[in-house]
């Protein structure tokens, strides 16, 4: 079953950690559903919220994500069953 998660990202400011942020996702088999960036408030670094899905276990993205030189906090929202289902 499908399960869709959202994990808040704070990185440094450098554009290349957005970068790597995607690639490792991809890498690890998880679909992108949305995704939304902002700089922090003092312009420190920025701040990423990625929507992703998969059936995989969540922990096998996090685990490469909290491996990241540029990642500085990685918060796990509560995960949802994704309706992959098409309405007749």
């Amino acid at each position: 079953m499908s399960m869709q998660h959202t994990l808040t990202i704070q990185t440094g400011l450098e554009v290349v950690a957005l970068e790597r942020l995607l690639q490792v996702t991809r890498y690890r088999g998880f679909q992108l559903c949305g995704m939304d960036m902002k700089p922090l408030a003092d312009n420190s670094g920025l701040l990423v919220t990625l929507n992703i899905q998969s059936d995989k276990p969540i922990s096998l993205l996090t685990a490469q994500l909290n491996k990241l030189y540029d990642v500085q906090q990685l918060e796990l929202h509560d995960a949802t069953a994704a309706n992959t289902a098409l309405s007749a």
